[in-house]
């Protein structure tokens, strides 16, 4: 188990701890309420029947039909008669707990408490006692109620572990799932500083090696040092861009960056880039296509907009072959617009397709890294479109070639 998902199961099952804990204890002191409660009406029932009699009534008591509970309690309930000024008592049921002496002590105790129903801790019972001449007095051991106690102690503890286990088994389960997105996350943190380290280290290197050469040769003149010189520019030049586009990458995803918006034309922005991109289609004899409206107007920022489109087109370019051809097209409706650039000629593996937009990826079964490309261009394009609130696909097959379609809001 990843530290991840360790702190995770440790911090949910603190808190699920805590709560199971304040709700057994709240069950608990419920259970306690209502046993003392109940068995205070046992009592109660036990001494009700004397009322009204001066003496101890001779034969049974009308037979009721109690509930099991107060069977049971009553069977641990000793009732007295007891007069307090002349200290006679008489013993309505079996007393196998106390001693005549220990007997008229408790009786005594029991008349001198202000409550009419409560614990004597040094006595070790639970009383009740009904007023008149004599008084009726119930009297309960607390080992009964100690046992009772004990045993829904043992019952809440049963509940609260196997809930702990429940719980446990729950909260790994949950963890893997919740710490998927931050150990995926971590993963391409260490994934895109490998490549970027990877991809800054060929251009020094090259910077090294030429600078050793010149070193070497300071009598050498210009003109023969001429390409260590150039070669020394051109990786420099490669570092620049690759720095460039980290940076801006970085700025994309901030999420506290601030983004003006405004009404613009996503037509006429479209119609800009394709005419930037001519010459690069001519350079390659590739045909780049148009097909748009005269208008599409929306809400988005400007800047995002141009590089957004320019790149889906550099990147169509760059990967058909010549003599093939390239279409940009827009449509509209009410609420959304819909920009695609498609190149025929160019196909991308379906096991790649799901890793276009990832930062550093360059597919080397079908389309060979070019000079000056880092696999960054796709990834930062994917994060401007969704700050922008849109939405963009990518498709490919033999018969349609690649398409990247970009949805946005109006």
């Amino acid at each position: 188990m990843s530290p991840y998902r360790k702190r995770f199961v440790q911090f949910n099952m603190l808190l699920i701890g805590i709560v199971l804990t304040v709700m057994v204890a709240a069950v608990a002191i419920y259970m306690v309420n209502d046993y003392y409660n109940s068995l205070r009406m046992t009592m109660e029932q036990v001494v009700a029947p004397l009322q009204g009699f001066s003496q101890p009534p001779k034969g049974e008591p009308p037979k009721e039909k109690p509930d099991q509970k107060s069977a049971e309690q009553k069977k641990d309930i000793l009732t007295v008669f007891y007069s307090p000024e002349s200290g006679a008592y008489s013993i309505l049921s079996p007393n196998n707990s106390f001693t005549e002496e220990e007997l008229l002590s408790l009786l005594s105790t029991i008349v001198s408490q202000k409550d009419d129903f409560g614990t004597l801790g040094q006595q070790g019972v639970i009383y009740y006692r009904s007023g008149g001449e004599p008084c009726r007095i119930a009297i309960a051991s607390t080992d009964y109620i100690t046992r009772s106690m004990g045993n829904l102690a043992l019952v809440l503890l049963a509940i609260w572990l196997s809930a702990m286990l429940l719980f446990f088994a729950v909260s790994v389960r949950l963890s893997a799932l919740a710490a998927r997105p931050m150990e995926e996350a971590m993963q391409r943190e260490k994934q895109f500083i490998a490549d970027a380290s990877h991809d800054l280290k060929t251009p020094l290197s090259v910077i090294l090696a030429n600078n050793a050469i010149l070193l070497e040769n300071p009598e050498a003149p210009v003109g023969s040092v001429r390409r260590w010189v150039d070669s020394s520019q051109e990786a420099a030049k490669r570092m620049q861009q690759l720095i460039s586009q980290m940076l801006t990458l970085a700025d994309v995803e901030r999420p506290d960056a601030a983004l003006s918006m405004q009404q613009l034309d996503l037509a006429a922005i479209a119609t800009k880039a394709a005419l930037e991109m001519e010459s690069i289609a001519y350079e390659k004899h590739v045909t780049l296509e148009t097909a748009l409206p005269e208008a599409c107007v929306l809400r988005g920022n400007p800047d995002y907009l141009q590089r957004i489109v320019s790149s889906l087109l550099e990147n169509a370019l760059k990967y058909e072959p010549a003599g093939g051809r390239v279409q940009l097209t827009l449509t509209q409706d009410k609420r959304k617009a819909r920009f695609s650039v498609q190149n025929f000629g160019s196909t991308i593996p379906e096991e790649d397709l799901p890793h276009v937009f990832d930062r550093f990826y360059r597919s080397d079964k079908s389309r060979k890294s070019e000079s000056g490309s880092f696999g960054l261009g796709l990834a930062i394009t994917k994060e401007m479109i969704e700050k922008l609130g849109g939405e963009i696909a990518v498709s490919s097959s033999a018969e349609d070639g690649t398409v990247f379609q970009v949805t946005l809001c109006r």
